[in-house]
């Protein structure tokens, strides 16, 4: 099960406390929160539970409380967040578009760190329904009556820059020359690259560095997890001028081949597998399949390998092959040591 951090846990967990009417109970949360979902129960469960409460509560949430008469244990009771607590000051609206401004800037500043009223103020916009994307609580995909949408609905908060990032976006301000190894899908062995960095892009959840490779001579686009070394900077040999639209043209062009790449599958109907996928911006139904789009094989060979027997690629062949291997490899890593080795 891949880990998930404390700030996603505690995010999901006030996901689910603010879009309930009655509250949820501890057995409840620890069902749909990602993070509780799948860990054995008892005490270090039950103290990561309370952790995660004082998190919310330093930064500025009320949690309410409510048990039954009689149950002085809290077995039963009942946690939501008050109405009206995680309100914004009504002078302060925002449209489609800066809402999803603020959702970006949110993103890049995470990891470079917030001031406490700048956190407490970033976890009460992502938990305002308003700045999920616009949706009434009550027309959220998987709602019901008195539910919210389960942490597999909703995504926590990600950690969208790699660790690269810091120091190619310093370069690229600066018009410096960067130095870092790099991993190719089906190579064993990096490959030293020196690239004069145009900009970083945000593309689909993936932070990627444009710029002239000096190796290739030519314009590159590098996926920054697949930098597996710390990025060297030095002065530029030859000065360099960043091409005007090299952002945009870059994102032009990924847009270009995500709108012609799919992958048609079948997924086990209410899986995290399923869930996740349909709601993947631009997945459609056909035929009884999902229809994903892509921008890069390998990476979401890598996604759906990760999703195990829930999913099952139909086309392309090419898919089917990159994630049977992925599965393979996986299955042999994990595979009995042979009778006598030593």
């Amino acid at each position: 099960m891949a880990r998930i951090e404390a700030e996603e846990r505690q995010f999901s967990l006030l996901l689910a406390l603010v879009d309930t009417r009655t509250g949820f109970t501890k057995q409840e949360l620890f069902e749909r929160v990602a993070g509780y979902q799948g860990q054995r129960p008892g005490d270090a469960l039950e103290r990561m539970f309370e952790r995660d409460k004082d998190a919310l509560r330093e930064l500025g949430i009320v949690i309410d409380v409510t048990a039954p008469a009689g149950d002085d244990s809290n077995h039963d009771a009942r946690y939501r967040v008050l109405d009206g607590t995680l309100g914004s000051p009504a002078e302060l609206q925002f449209d489609a578009e800066e809402r999803d401004l603020l959702d970006l800037a949110l993103r890049v500043w995470h990891e470079g760190g917030l001031t406490d009223e700048a956190q407490r103020a970033a976890l009460k916009l992502r938990a305002d329904p308003e700045f999920r994307g616009g949706l009434p609580l009550e027309r959220m995909p998987g709602r019901t009556a008195d539910h919210a949408p389960t942490a597999a609905l909703v995504q926590a908060r990600q950690r969208p820059r790699e660790a690269p990032f810091a120091a190619l976006k310093r370069a690229a301000d600066r018009g410096r020359e960067v130095v870092f190894d790099y991993l190719k899908p089906g190579e064993r062995t990096p490959r030293t690259r020196t690239v004069q960095p145009w900009a970083t892009v945000l593309f689909r959840g993936r932070w990627m560095l444009v710029g002239h490779d000096l190796g290739a001579e030519d314009a590159r686009t590098f996926l920054m997890q697949r930098i597996v070394s710390p990025v060297r900077d030095r002065a530029a040999r030859t000065p360099f001028a960043v091409p005007a639209d090299a952002a945009s043209t870059a994102l032009a062009k990924l847009e270009e081949i995500w709108a012609g790449a799919t992958v048609a599958l079948r997924a086990v109907p209410g899986s995290d597998a399923d869930i996740r996928l349909r709601h993947r911006p631009g997945t459609i139904e056909e035929d009884g399949l999902l229809v994903i789009h892509h921008a890069d094989r390998h990476v979401v060979a890598d996604e759906l390998a990760g999703f195990g027997a829930d999913v099952h690629v139909v086309r392309p062949e090419a898919m089917q092959a990159l994630v049977r291997s992925r599965l393979e490899r996986i299955r042999d890593a994990h595979a009995p040591a042979e009778e006598g080795a030593a």
